[in-house]
């Protein structure tokens, strides 16, 4: 009995010490609501408090305050003269309040604290309360830090005379306005005074209500709300130009003024929101380019020039909205709009308009037209934006992309009484899956709608990149492997995708006259990726998903009539297809089965579940041909293809076992022209019957050899020599990847201009190092940062100009416009050619860089996957000081200014170890009709200069000019293959003129076989011409800038020059500011 007693008692205190709470908080309450309210019984975190004069609420985890109202007098709500007064030792006494709400209370001056002090709470609300100071601190003093919001809503009675910026400085929030309704029954506002000293502040949104335009000097604030009451003190308008620190202003007045053309002069304003009457304007008003979004909400309708808008935009904003400006021309936008709502604007009123053509507008991806009288049919460009398109005159029948979605955007097609929804056709609807290397997911196609899709039972996020078209998603680690299958809703429909290539499987197959339907699982969305042909003959299909495919033949003599009909089911996108055999005679349903066994050569009837078998071949299974050898297949050496009985060999094996090593090289080193030692890298294998190296024409005596390397000593020469291998008497030819290394090279036109030397020759590499104001490969340019031009003779001539480049970057093509004349740069392929100079293979390499993160201020990288193992990598350097640097063997120098790529590919999966890759690059020259006025003097035709590409030279170059504006190419012979030096060879493949009148010059890099990686490393600097003239300008056109541009002649050539458009805009792109130009990703 005493034991059970014992435990009660154990189990009652623990209860009732799981309800501890802060005694501070306790008193401290019990303090103030005597002292206000006479109100002793205070229980605190027992319940939750709620009485006329006060209410609050505990925190769980520490039973302190969180929040506490107090009311003054709920009872006379229109008198100060009862009103409890509160100082800061009636709040400071609280632990960790969150939240305090005083409502028809007298506030004394510094109740909340001040300067170091600690603060009553987080956020404090005011309403209807009296300021017994007229201020909240003192003279001289701010609220303390702890403080982030305070919002105070004034009455008539309210005594806020001033509010000093600096006696906020602390806070993120301020929030001050009236209590609805008695704006109009103030006599007095609130005087805002700017006594910031400096920036001190950094708020997140600033709201305040006043008769005046305060000083906004200094007052660093990220949303700004002003709202104008009463009659506006008009000489304040001019601090609208005081907003120096201020990135979105929100404006609303209810009277009319002048449009405030002050706040144009703010180069921080990026966001401006006016909800006001302006008087018409005389002008029109210019917005910088510095506001990206504008927003203007008019009271009547006479803002507008005869009826246009009077604001001309710049190009990059990307957010506009109107309202009842009483315009009836459709505006000019700015070329980079994204989102635009334009609303009460009759632009019918005089005649009839349909709705205007948007798709110029590239990055529009929201249209609202709300009361503009616009008639006629929706355009189907409209399926590329989120519309709303209410109260209008529309009429004809709503585009698929809108009517396939009505269950969720009906909405925005109301009040538009001939408007059509019509009936969704749900074979328009055709997404399509792609999963990259990386795992990124991309869903495309067309009619995908606006609503972001997810993925069911993996809550992986897409974004949209295009709406109705295109959304990404990044696969999370988290969830393991890609499953071989994802369900995918786009609201408010589901779709099934394969995310590998899986063969269809086939349920049934019904034939209808000339229609045949198919039903199984495995198929696709979209028409372009099935082909089905029946007899040879292909059936049109019109109409396909995940689980069915119904086609049709044009006619009845068309379709063959057979028992058994060879028939395919191709998927287009992978190659693969499924064979079987079908009845076209009768018009019936027909249960697809299975063959037992795979038909290895032949076909299965699904009638019978017997496989038929091709030619040759016969058995259950139609039997293959076995090989005649284990194929070496144990230690890796080739398989046998049962098919036809033959051994297919690995790259380094050949012959009918597998047991001929398929010999090759990678890399050779040099040697002196006096001949010397030659070590070779590669692949040589076992056995080596025979083996004898030719370099040239010249027997190279071998001394030691393995599996993978060998070295000889060759005699004396010159040049760039083929290595011939010839062992188990078989033959390998490497083209030109052997060098004599001369004692001395040439320089290009020896350093000089018109016989006068610019610079000295270093001719132990065939460089030239240019005297001061010269530069180029052959120092016959000016330098950029010369600043002025010198003759041959070495006079000087007045500075020109250096002018600007326009560069611009669409789809991985790079556009260098100077003056009239314009540079097209793309490297768009990398072609595999097999012995005897056959296209193997051709990768196409444009508008698919991903940019991989910064490894540095001046260093960018990005990569490319050409296949599951192989990966081009490059990275693009900004050189911000002259240096020399070691590449290949080769001492290299650097300039200030210039740019360094390093391109690496990894593992490419070639097709024979006789094949070499070329890297190819394409330049278009042109005149864009621009500014050919202002540069008539310096018009030139396009010419090519190919004489300097010397095999024999350890520096090669090419030049391309036109209208006095040279670009410049100069290829270092040597590159890394496999971490060694190697040799290689660049040609001109074409040259031509295209369609658009522009000239087309194509080069080749030619790149040896490689195991591993193969890398280069090429750089870039910009030049000026001496042939140059200041012509007599019109507008004082800027001239652009010659480029010179220096690469190892390896994977990218001299035209990767211009792919350097895209630098340091962001991860795919490279600016090259004042001497240099922008680099696409290649």
């Amino acid at each position: 009995m005493n034991l059970n007693v014992f435990l009660l008692f154990i189990f009652l205190f623990l209860v009732n010490n799981s309800f501890v709470y802060s005694s501070q908080d306790e008193d401290c309450l019990k303090v103030l609501l005597t002292k206000l309210f006479n109100i002793k019984d205070v229980k605190l975190c027992d319940n939750f408090i709620d009485t006329s004069y006060y209410r609050g609420s505990c925190y769980r985890d520490t039973n302190t305050l969180q929040s506490l109202t107090l009311n003054g007098d709920s009872q006379n709500p229109n008198s100060n003269l009862f009103m409890p007064s509160l100082v800061y030792s009636d709040l400071s006494c609280f632990e960790n309040l969150d939240i305090l709400i005083l409502e028809f209370m007298a506030i004394k001056k510094d109740a909340f604290g001040a300067n170091d002090q600690k603060n009553v709470a987080n956020s404090i609300y005011l309403t209807s309360c009296f300021f017994n100071d007229g201020r909240i601190v003192s003279e001289n003093s701010f609220l303390p830090k702890g403080i982030n919001s305070l919002t105070i809503y004034l009455n008539s009675f309210s005594n806020f005379n001033e509010l000093g910026f600096r006696s906020i400085k602390n806070l993120k929030n301020i929030y001050i306005d009236y209590v609805l309704n008695l704006d109009s029954e103030l006599n007095t506002y609130p005087k805002y005074i700017n006594d910031l000293q400096g920036i001190e502040s950094n708020f997140e949104n600033f709201y305040i209500v006043s008769n005046e335009v305060p000083n906004f000097t200094d007052l660093k604030v990220s949303y700004f709300y002003l709202t104008i009451v009463g009659d506006l003190y008009l000489p304040s308008i001019h601090n609208f130009g005081s907003l120096n620190q201020i990135e979105n202003f929100t404006f609303s007045y209810n009277g009319e003024i002048e449009f405030p053309r002050q706040l144009l002069s703010n180069n921080k304003i990026s966001y401006i929101y006016l909800y006001c009457d302006l008087k018409t304007p005389t002008e029109y008003i210019i917005i910088p380019n510095t506001v990206y979004s504008f927003r203007f909400l008019s009271r009547n309708s006479k803002f507008n020039i005869n009826g246009k808008l009077p604001f001309i935009f710049p190009d990059n904003m990307t957010y506009l909205n109107l309202h009842g400006l009483g315009l009836v021309e459709f505006p000019i936008l700015p070329k980079k709009i994204q989102r635009l709502y334009i609303s009460g604007n009759n632009f019918s009123l005089n005649s009839p308009k349909t709705l205007p053509d948007l798709s110029t507008y590239e990055g529009l991806n929201e249209v609202s037209f709300y009361e503009t009288g616009f008639c006629g049919p929706i355009p189907e460009s409209y399926c590329s934006f989120k519309t709303s398109l209410t109260y209008n005159n529309l009429n004809g029948t709503l585009p698929m992309c809108k009517t396939c979605y009505l269950d969720i955007t009906v909405e925005e097609f109301k009040y538009n009484p001939n408007l059509r929804f019509g009936v969704c056709d749900e074979s328009s609807i055709i997404p399509n899956l792609d999963i990259s290397f990386e795992k990124e997911i991309t869903l495309y196609g067309e009619n995908l709608g606006w609503l972001v899709p997810f993925v069911f039972n993996y809550p992986n996020i897409f974004s949209m990149v295009k709406g109705n078209s295109m959304f990404k998603a990044k696969w999370d680690e988290n969830y393991g492997q890609i499953p071989d299958s994802l369900v995918i809703m786009l609201p408010p429909r589901n779709f099934t995708f394969n995310t590998k290539n899986v063969l269809p499987s086939l349920n049934n197959i019904t034939k209808s006259n000339i229609q045949f339907t198919f039903e199984g699982s495995n198929f696709s969305y979209n028409k372009k990726d099935f082909e089905i042909k029946i007899a040879n003959e292909i059936c049109l299909i019109s109409y396909i998903n995940f689980n069915k495919i119904i086609c049709n033949f044009p006619n009845q003599k068309v379709l063959p009539a057979k028992n058994d009909a060879p028939a395919t089911i191709k998927n287009t996108r992978s190659g693969e297809f499924i064979s079987f055999a079908i009845n076209t005679l009768e018009d019936k349903t027909t249960v697809a089965k299975e063959c037992p066994n795979q038909c290895l050569e032949g076909i299965c009837s699904i009638n019978t579940g017997a496989c038929i078998c091709n030619p040759g071949y016969s058995g259950e299974i139609c039997s293959p041909i076995p090989c005649k050898s284990d194929c070496g297949t144990p230690e890796g050496r080739g398989e046998c293809d049962d098919k036809v009985g033959i051994c297919v060999c690995t790259l380094k094996w050949k012959g009918e076992s597998c047991d001929i090593p398929n010999q090759f090289l990678t890399s050779a080193s040099s040697t002196l022209s006096s001949g010397g030692l030659v070590d070779l890298f590669g692949w040589f294998g076992l056995p080596n019957e025979g083996l004898a190296i030719t370099i040239g024409s010249l027997n190279c005596q071998k001394h030691y050899f393995n599996t993978t390397f060998a070295n000889c000593t060759i005699g004396a020469g010159s040049g760039t020599k083929s290595i011939k291998i010839i062992q188990n008497n078989q033959k390998w030819i490497g083209e030109n990847i052997f060098h004599y290394i001369e004692t001395t090279y040439r320089c290009p036109k020896d350093c000089s201009l018109n016989g006068v030397a610019n610079g000295e020759c270093n001719n132990s590499s065939g460089q030239c190092k240019c005297f001061s104001d010269w530069g180029g490969y052959d120092c016959n340019s000016k330098s950029t940062t010369g600043g002025s031009t010198s003759s041959s003779t070495g006079s000087s001539t007045p500075s020109l100009e250096i002018p600007k480049s326009n560069t611009t970057i669409i789809n991985g093509i790079s556009s260098i416009s100077n003056q009239q004349t314009k540079y097209e740069i793309s490297i768009f392929s990398l072609i595999e050619y097999d012995v005897t100079n056959k296209i193997v293979f051709t990768h196409n390499l444009t508008n698919k860089w991903i940019g991989i993160g910064d490894t540095g201020k001046d260093i960018h990288k990005f990569k490319q996957n050409i296949s599951e193992t192989c990966i081009i990598t490059y990275i693009i350097e900004d050189i911000k000081e002259s240096r020399d640097y070691e590449f290949a063997g080769l001492q290299l120098s650097l300039e200030k200014d210039s740019i360094k790529i390093t391109i690496t590919i990894d593992n490419y999966p070639f097709k024979s170890t006789l094949n070499k890759l070329q890297l190819r690059l394409e330049s278009l020259v042109g005149d864009d009709g621009t500014n050919i006025a202002n540069n008539e003097c310096n018009k030139k035709e396009t010419s090519i200069d190919k004489d300097l590409i010397d095999s024999n030279q350890l520096l090669n170059y090419i030049t391309i000019s036109r209208n006095e504006k040279v670009l410049n190419g100069r290829f270092i012979n040597r590159v890394l293959s496999d971490h060694r030096q190697s040799f290689v060879t660049t040609s001109l493949i074409s040259n031509s003129t295209t369609t658009s009148n522009k000239e087309s010059f194509i080069i080749g890099l030619n790149l040896p076989y490689f195991t591993e990686s193969l890398t280069i490393d090429p750089d870039f600097s910009v030049l000026v011409s001496p042939s140059f003239k200041k012509c007599k300008s019109i507008d004082n056109a800027n001239w652009v800038l010659p480029v010179a541009i220096v690469v190892p002649l390896v994977a990218v050539v001299a035209f990767i020059i211009m792919s350097a458009i895209i630098y340091k805009k962001n991860r795919t792109m490279v600016l090259l500011v004042k001497n240099k130009f922008k680099l696409r990703s290649l």
